[in-house]
């Protein structure tokens, strides 16, 4: 028998029945393809036109054939068509099947299965087969991408008569759900509800089926395995049918929900913050005349409803005293006559007891860019309760009590005159706080506190220019008011008082040292009083927790810093709530200078950004301070270096190791703080010896006696305590004399310069004999060259730290290094 044509074995393939040549064929059939394997050709049945043109039309190499098939695809599917003829011709198999895409357009694919076996046609064996259209319509691509992976969307379709539900690749990953099909759903999605919850997510599907309301915007809390607890605000039902419209479909039920945790974790963050700072929060709807309060509003006000319609401003400034009525009215107005405005001011208000309170007033108008409704929020802040401004509820015309220096209300009318005055270019008010002032009043009594107020007194008002004025503010906060004032003058004028107080201040009660927080701001810079004194409290605010700068001069820069603070202080809360989250200790090596070896370590608190990286560790103390935190978190590091000395030890650590932790001032004020330490140590079966707890001297001030109780009690228990920053104090040596130290740790300063400073050198050398001669052990930190090292163990010293012999690293670094 001749060769046949194609539309000779075409035809001839066409004239048979599937069943006899393609018995597993299934589904419709689009076209019928040849293949003679010895030329590796193929010839498809005019059908395929439609898939890859005219092309199709003509007997065609395999090679050309494979070009409609989409490149990422093509070597692969070529490979497995090679393959096939061979294992067909070969008769391994008597029939195969394989699915591919094929390309029209670049934006066009069409996904066929190739159905094929060998046929004798004469005396040749060809491979024929049927191309099946296995294309998705858009109905089913639609469901696999909103379903499937990639989507980041909760969507359900739930079976009402089969109680099934079918869920989004969303909800399988967040719930670690088996598949993506739920069966008894009814009683199994109540195991991913939040209890409290639980009739929420029953009345929801009870309510669209029984009564097709649609529960638009419910917020259901989820128990997410892989997340935690989510807050899925619920988007809406569809049961449309065919056509599109709802009430279509009586047996299946679409939805989805939208996960607003992040919405719901920052609303709570905001209420903390506005909780914490006690303020009343305010929000008024400029189109409709209405004005609502928060709830602690009743603290000041009980009559007072909490939203009011009208002209809310008059009705609010009735509460004003009439003095200050006019500049009330004028910064409301103002900001709703002009969007985008802010205020700040402080007013005086009369409750119904016919009491005067000072309020602190900030806000602003804006236009919500959704509803497009111009919009006043605000909060006012009770300066009565804050210690920092309790002078502001005196009467006006009074000066200080304790001073006799005029106090704020006289500096803010001072202020006030000043820049008012045409001739006036520049002014600046400059502020001066003694820093811990509350330790002395605590260790000595209110009496030598009010003798250093008024040392202090007399110390600025000798030492300012003729022209300024010097004002009592706060309780241990002192103002200057200053015209003509230049950045320079301000400036040397903040260097030498500073420079001043390095001396101990001589008061009727004896002489002591103190530290001042100094900062400044500078008219026209800011332009209002309120700026003026806002600006002058942000800037003190700021050398107030860096220990290093001895003063600071408002710069707007200060406002960014300011907000990055209390967001890095909100984050920090946040992690301590959610059980000490990106918290870790890092262990500092210590080395016995006589033999060499390791015998301990230093325990020290680091936390990790949620950017990866770790915080500077003096910011994370000051936000803790800040945020009152340092108590949980002191325990917690307690706790975590007492489990970690227990580990080491229990690995092959020598039995005599030890850590140092730092115990901070919280710590010490505990009434049960070495009750609380014995039980760590029992917890983990260490010895006393193995934990060290250092102190600083400022974790005296806040209550000396119970400091002291506590320090003996842990002597009695056998625990060794070190006095931590040694000689950088005023205190360092009487604490040596009153206090059961077992070390003390020369401070690093006296180490930096040591060998071109010969004071420093003599310094280490005498304390360290010192201490000796006393029975106390010398550490020496902050050693960073092998000079230093060789010079130090001349002197005597018992233990070596600091970068030369091992900087602060992870546990696991630790282990590797030093025990592994």
């Amino acid at each position: 028998m001749e060769e046949l044509g194609r539309e000779e074995l075409l035809s001839y393939i066409s004239d048979m029945p599937f069943s006899d040549f393609l018995p597993v064929l299934e589904g419709s059939v689009f076209c019928t393809f040849v293949i003679k394997p010895w030329e590796k050709r193929i010839m498809f049945s005019d059908k395929m036109k439609e898939m890859i043109g005219q092309e199709a039309s003509e007997e065609m190499l395999l090679t050309a054939f494979f070009q409609y098939i989409p490149e990422d695809e093509r070597a692969e599917v070529a490979g497995t068509y090679d393959a096939v003829i061979g294992e067909l011709t070969s008769d391994r198999f008597e029939h195969v099947s394989l699915t591919h895409s094929i390309r029209r357009s670049e934006s066009e694919i069409f996904k066929i299965s190739v159905d094929m076996e060998i046929v004798n046609i004469g005396s040749s064996r060809y491979i024929a087969g049927v191309v099946s259209d296995k294309s998705e319509d858009i109905s089913r691509k639609a469901y696999n991408q909103l379903f499937g992976e990639g989507s980041d969307t909760y969507l359900f379709t739930y079976d009402v008569f089969e109680d099934t539900c079918y869920m989004s690749n969303k909800f399988v990953e967040d719930f670690d759900l088996v598949s993506s099909v739920v069966k008894k759903f009814s009683s199994e999605i109540r195991n991913y509800i939040h209890p409290d919850d639980k009739d929420k997510i029953t009345d929801l599907f009870n309510g669209f089926i029984d009564h097709q309301d649609e529960g638009k915007g419910i917020i259901i809390r989820f128990l997410a395995p892989g997340r935690g607890e989510l807050h899925l605000r619920f988007d809406g039902f569809s049961d449309a049918g065919t056509d599109g419209r709802m009430g279509g479909d009586s047996r299946y039920v679409s939805g989805s929900f939208s996960d607003v945790t992040g919405l719901i974790c920052e609303t709570r963050k905001k209420d903390n913050i506005i909780d914490v700072s006690n303020a009343i929060v305010f929000t008024a709807d400029i189109n409709l005349s209405t004005i609502r309060f928060s709830e602690n509003i009743k603290e000041i006000f009980p009559e007072v409803p909490l939203e009011i319609s009208g002209d809310f401003v008059e009705i609010m400034a009735e509460y004003v005293i009439e003095e200050d009525r006019k500049r009330f009215r004028n910064s409301f107005h103002r900001i709703i006559t002009e969007i985008g405005r802010s205020f700040s001011m402080e007013i005086r208000v009369r409750t119904k007891e016919d009491k005067i309170i000072w309020l602190a007033c900030r806000g602003r108008s804006y236009t919500d860019t959704i509803t497009k409704i111009n919009t006043i929020v605000g909060t006012a802040f009770d300066l009565s309760q804050m210690n920092e401004v309790k002078e502001t509820v005196e009467k006006k015309e009074a000066c200080h009590e304790l001073t006799g220096l005029p106090t704020r209300d006289k500096l803010t009318s001072d202020a006030q005159r000043l820049i008012r005055d045409k001739d006036i270019l520049t002014a600046a008010i400059i502020l001066a706080d003694i820093k811990d002032f509350s330790a002395f009043n605590d260790r000595y009594g209110r009496s030598v506190g009010n003798e250093i107020l008024l040392a202090l007194s007399d110390l600025l008002k000798s030492y300012c220019p003729q022209d300024t004025n010097v004002y009592h503010i706060g309780i241990d906060t002192f103002a200057i008011l200053w015209p003509d004032a230049t950045q320079k003058t301000v400036t040397d004028f903040m260097t030498n008082i500073h420079e001043y107080t390095i001396q101990p201040l001589e008061t009727g009660q004896g002489s002591f040292f103190i530290s001042l927080g100094l900062a400044a701001a500078f008219y026209p810079e800011s332009n209002t009083v309120e700026e003026l004194l806002t600006h002058a409290e942000i800037a003190l605010h700021k050398v107030k927790q860096d220990k290093k700068l001895k003063y600071s001069i408002f710069s707007p820069v200060d406002m960014h810093e300011l907000k990055e603070r209390v967001d890095f202080e909100v984050q920090i809360s946040q992690c301590i709530r959610n059980n000490m989250e990106n918290f870790q200790l890092y262990y500092q090596p210590l080395f016995d200078a006589k033999s060499g070896e390791l015998v301990g370590a230093e325990a020290l608190l680091r936390w990790q950004t949620p950017s990866g990286e770790l915080a500077n560790p003096e910011k994370v103390v000051a936000a803790l301070e800040t945020a009152d935190q340092m108590g949980p978190v002191g325990s917690w590091i307690l706790n975590e270096a007492a489990k970690q000395c227990a580990k080491w030890i229990s690995k092959g650590a020598p039995k005599e190791f030890y850590i140092h932790v730092n115990a901070t001032a919280d710590d010490l004020i505990k009434k049960d703080f070495a009750q609380e330490v014995m039980s760590v140590i029992d917890r983990y079966n260490l010895s006393p010896a193995n934990l060290l707890i250092e102190l600083t001297e400022t974790s005296f001030m806040k209550n000396m006696a119970l400091c002291r109780k506590n320090l003996f009690d842990l002597n009695n228990n056998n625990i060794r305590t070190a006095l931590d920053d040694f000689g950088s104090g005023y205190s360092s040596f009487n604490y040596l004399k009153e206090l059961p130290v077992s070390e003390i740790k020369i401070d690093k300063t006296f180490v930096d310069d040591m060998e071109t400073v010969e004071f420093n050198r003599a310094f280490i050398s005498a304390m360290t004999e010192l201490a000796h001669s006393i029975g106390i052990g010398v550490v020496v930190e902050g050693i960073e060259t092998e000079s230093q090292a060789n010079a130090i163990k001349d002197m005597g010293a018992d233990i070596f730290q600091g970068y030369y012999f091992g900087k602060p690293m992870s546990v696991f670094a630790f282990w590797n290094q030093y025990f592994s």
